[in-house]
């Protein structure tokens, strides 16, 4: 089972209506025993909030019951099929928009608060928070319940879940151009540290699935982690080299999200939010030597600012969130905090829902320094071509070749004297791209591959006109491996993720 299915049917309006269907689908019909097993710790008189509510299912249900229910989701075509639904049943919910872990609710307070199938996209830091704000929410002796993915027991339940994930995923970033992962957080764990009693945990599915229900104590404890040296969390020796080597190729090598302190910070220290890349956290760590300060290292799942930006990964939500259970509002006097220029997307939501100042700094971490001295972007620190360098244009070029075999694995179907011209071709045309980036036409690596492969075929077909079929199998992978090469710069396929 893989909830990262629900994730296109949550975000691609036309599949919205498709959602019910689909989450009964690939739950392979548990979904409906696992929203009864919910509802069974739900009493008619009660009030219930329903955090990620979807298309008001639960809700609904919880509402038949004889309970007053309040549905909260981000999705506001998500809601609309809820209200339709509930009229269709003949009951009243209150359905509100709203996005976690900060709920549209103000004074109220609740019996029950579920959220079902609803957590699992969120960072483990956001999840947690969820939770707490749904335990907040909740009255002294009540009950937050939830139920969603977990890990499988049986083995092969694991990797068919993995596979799955893995499929599901793959499809999600073709329609939505954007990375989409879900987490199997350890649930009671997070319950408890929200301050809850779990009570029980009942397992569907050969373990997949899970409803843990916990009850709110009288008085909840401060919800606040401690900041340790970020050198504690890197790694080192052998590892470090080994892990730093499979960075270079662009790898998502990750480092525990959290905040980290550098030196002895005080009340006037610079707070600097970057990605858990462990590249992009070395390189900041480096830069920043000698100094003292906070880093929020956000979990993008190992991916670099720019990728995570594009994709989705890198959000002011995650940010928020660390914030928070770090403390760093009792921790820093001037409330602000320096977001990397290739993040600054997120700049307007992190400042609406921090009350922070937040400043867009520069694209590289080694100009940091020169910035937190004195706060202004200079033309050079906004240049992507500055940063564009040989080296760092050869590293691309290798990581092009690195994922050849993946991308060109169908040639084999393709009778060998073709095969190895493609070959020829993309073992050259991932130098040339690399070496040559500034003087091949065309903004985007597709553009520059396929010029590249039409003076590639031309030179072929002039040489021997035989050898059409071997010009037009190098005219079609052009364009191929211009994508590959283009994907993993930051120059010409990135470049919209910024301002």
């Amino acid at each position: 089972m893989s909830l990262v299915a629900m994730v296109l049917a949550d975000r691609v309006e036309r599949f919205t209506r498709f959602y019910d269907w689909w989450i009964h689908l690939i739950t392979f019909g548990r979904a409906t025993i696992v929203r009864r097993a919910v509802l069974r710790y739900v009493r008619p008189g009660e009030t219930v909030l329903d955090v990620g509510c979807g298309t008001g299912t639960l809700a609904i249900a919880a509402a038949r019951q004889g309970t007053s229910v309040v549905g909260v989701d981000r999705s506001r075509r998500m809601l609309e099929l809820a209200h339709e639904k509930a009229a269709r049943a003949g009951v009243t919910v209150d359905f509100r928009v709203g996005q976690a872990p900060i709920l549209p609710v103000t004074r109220e307070r609740f019996d029950v608060a579920t959220a079902t199938f609803a957590l699992s996209e969120l960072s483990r830091d956001e999840a947690l928070l969820t939770v707490r704000a749904m335990a907040e929410v909740v009255r002294p002796g009540g009950r937050v319940i939830i139920a969603d993915e977990v890990p499988p027991r049986n083995p092969l339940f694991w990797l068919f879940g993995e596979l799955q994930r893995l499929l599901f995923g793959v499809i999600a970033f073709a329609l939505l151009q954007e990375l989409a992962p879900t987490h199997r957080h350890p649930w009671r764990a997070l319950l408890e540290e929200a301050g809850l009693v779990v009570h029980r945990e009942d397992c569907f599915q050969e373990g997949a699935l899970a409803v843990v229900v916990a009850e709110r104590p009288a008085t909840l404890p401060d919800l606040r982690r401690d900041i340790v040296p970020l050198a504690v969390v890197l790694p080192r020796g052998i590892a470090r080299a080994v892990l730093s080597l499979s960075a270079w190729f662009a790898l998502p090598i990750p480092v525990r999200a959290g905040v980290y302190q550098l030196g002895a910070p005080d009340r006037e220290a610079p707070v600097v939010l970057t990605s858990n890349f462990l590249a992009t956290v070395d390189a900041v760590r480096h830069t920043l030597d000698g100094l003292s300060g906070f880093i929020i290292v956000e979990d993008t799942s190992g991916w670099n600012v720019w990728c995570a930006s594009d994709a989705g990964l890198f959000t002011a939500e995650k940010a928020a969130a660390l914030m928070r259970l770090y403390g760093l509002d009792q921790r820093v006097t001037p409330k602000r905090v320096v977001i990397p220029r290739l993040g600054g997307r997120i700049r307007a939501r992190l400042a609406q829902i921090t009350g922070w100042d937040v400043v867009t700094g520069p694209i590289e971490a080694r100009d940091l320094p020169a910035f937190l001295r004195e706060p202004e972007v200079t033309p050079a620190m906004r240049s992507l071509d500055r940063t564009y360098r040989l080296p760092e244009r050869l590293r691309v070029g290798a990581l092009t070749v690195v994922q050849l075999p993946v991308f060109l694995a169908p040639l084999r179907f393709l009778p060998a004297s073709l095969r190895a011209a493609v070959w020829r071709f993309a073992l050259v045309a991932s130098a040339v791209l690399a070496v040559f980036h500034y003087w091949l036409p065309g903004q985007t690596g597709i553009v520059k591959g396929l010029i590249l492969g039409l003076a590639v075929s031309g030179t072929i077909l002039v040489r021997n006109p035989r050898r059409w079929a071997a010009a037009v199998a190098v005219t079609l992978s052009a364009p191929l491996i211009g994508w590959i090469y283009q994907s993993s710069s930051p120059v010409v396929y990135w470049k919209r993720i910024w301002k």
